[in-house]
C-alpha cells in the first residue's frame, strides 16, 4: 500500500513544485528590476534670486540650503578666464556642475565640473564664455547640485560684453 500511495502522490509533488517554480519565475521576472535599479535621486528646482553677478556673488536659501555663488572677475567679460566660487551649506554635495548658456541665444556646451575644497562646503571651478557677435549678451549660469538622494538646480542670469 505504500508504493502505491507513493505513485500518486509523486505526479501531485511534481506538479506543486512545478508550479512554484513557475511562480518564483513569474514574481522573479516581474519584481526583480526594481530591485536591482537604485532609487533615482529627487529633483528640486530652487528659485534662483534677483541679483547680478556682475557685482558680486549672488546668494539663495530655499529648502534647506543656502548657498553663494560668484563668477570673477568683474565685470564678466567674453574670452576671459572666469573664476567660479560655490559655498554650500545644509547639505552634503557629491557633485557640482556649472553650465554657461546663451539666454536667449544657443552657444553651444560649456559644462564645468566645479571641485569640492577643504570640508566639501566650497567648490571651485574655471572656465570662460564664448565670444557673442552681438557685442552684449545675457548669460545663464546653470547650476546642478547633486547628494546622495537629492539633484538640487537653479541658474544665475548675467550679461557679459
Amino acid at each position: 500500500m505504500n508504493s502505491s500511495t507513493d505513485a500518486h502522490t509523486a505526479p501531485w509533488m511534481r506538479l506543486l513544485l512545478i508550479a512554484a517554480l513557475i511562480a518564483i519565475l513569474i514574481a522573479t521576472t516581474l519584481y526583480l528590476p526594481t530591485w536591482i535599479t537604485p532609487a533615482s535621486p529627487q529633483g528640486i528646482t530652487l528659485t534662483p534670486p534677483t541679483c547680478d553677478l556682475n557685482n558680486g556673488p549672488c546668494r539663495l536659501k530655499q529648502e534647506g540650503i543656502a548657498l553663494e555663488f560668484a563668477l570673477t572677475p568683474t565685470p564678466i567679460q567674453s574670452l576671459a578666464t572666469l573664476n567660479a566660487q560655490l559655498d554650500i551649506q545644509g547639505t552634503d554635495i557629491e557633485r557640482a556642475t556649472l553650465s554657461l548658456e546663451g539666454r536667449d541665444m544657443y552657444m553651444g556646451l560649456n559644462q564645468t565640473e566645479l571641485t569640492a575644497t577643504g570640508n566639501g562646503n566650497r567648490w571651485l571651478g574655471s572656465t570662460e564664455l564664448a565670444v557673442c557677435t552681438t557685442g552684449r549678451m545675457v548669460w545663464r549660469a546653470r547650476l546642478t547640485l547633486e547628494s546622495k538622494d537629492r539633484v538640487y538646480s537653479t541658474w544665475f542670469d548675467f550679461e557679459a560684453k
